[in-house]
């Protein structure tokens, strides 16, 4: 059996797609954030940066942490057909050089920007704000170019860099970001992945 330690939120949502998408028998076990149970002893021995999500495989005894990283091991180790990630050559490492770029600016800098935005009027930052906000319109422009020249998908064919990305853009639009609104391209993109039945079963899976 397959456990996935996670919650409610982008990251946890990004690796339950992946395993809707391949069909796997799986359970969630929920980390309870608000009561800091990610900074708990137990979780830290698989968890060493206290974030999740966290996937432990019976199957394998492997023990996953980061979400680039677990769905690159559910490709390897279960997607024989390549549906979430190509088994070699460019596709698939256009693929991974899309979940790179999701992990390394989308997230961080959309991440910083919401608490930016949710924080109390003496904890705001006008200076960070602008500069997470102008960061965020660059990076959704990024996103707008690997969509050029009519690709249905960010790496060419669906994989795990359309999965990476999806939960993160589609919080930004439902939030009404602008960046977002503005581009067409990556509106009518975040449609086509919802259209994806494993994608609604994903993002529902730990409400």
């Amino acid at each position: 059996m397959i456990t996935l330690f996670g919650a409610a939120t982008t990251n946890a949502r990004k690796v339950a797609i992946g395993l809707a998408e391949l069909g796997l028998d799986w359970v969630p076990r929920h980390v309870r954030l608000d009561q800091k149970e990610q900074h708990d002893a137990w979780f830290l021995d698989i968890a060493p940066n206290n974030k999740i999500p966290v996937l432990h495989d019976d199957a394998t005894g492997m023990t996953v942490w980061e979400s680039g990283a677990i769905l690159t091991y559910l490709a390897d180790q279960y997607d024989a057909k390549g549906i979430i990630l190509a088994k070699s050559g460019a596709a698939r490492y256009a693929a991974i050089q899309g979940a790179f770029f999701q992990a390394a600016h989308i997230g961080p800098n959309l991440g910083r920007l919401n608490e930016q935005l949710t924080a109390s009027d003496a904890a705001r930052n006008p200076q960070m704000m602008a500069l997470f906000f102008g960061e965020c319109v660059r990076l959704t422009s990024v996103v707008e170019r690997m969509l050029g020249n009519g690709r249905p998908f960010l790496a060419g064919d669906y994989s795990i860099a359309d999965i990476m990305h999806y939960p993160w853009l589609k919080a930004g639009l439902d939030h009404g970001f602008p960046a977002l609104l503005d581009k067409p391209i990556v509106t009518d993109w975040l449609a086509r992945i919802w259209e994806r039945p494993a994608v609604g079963v994903g993002m529902l899976s730990f409400d």
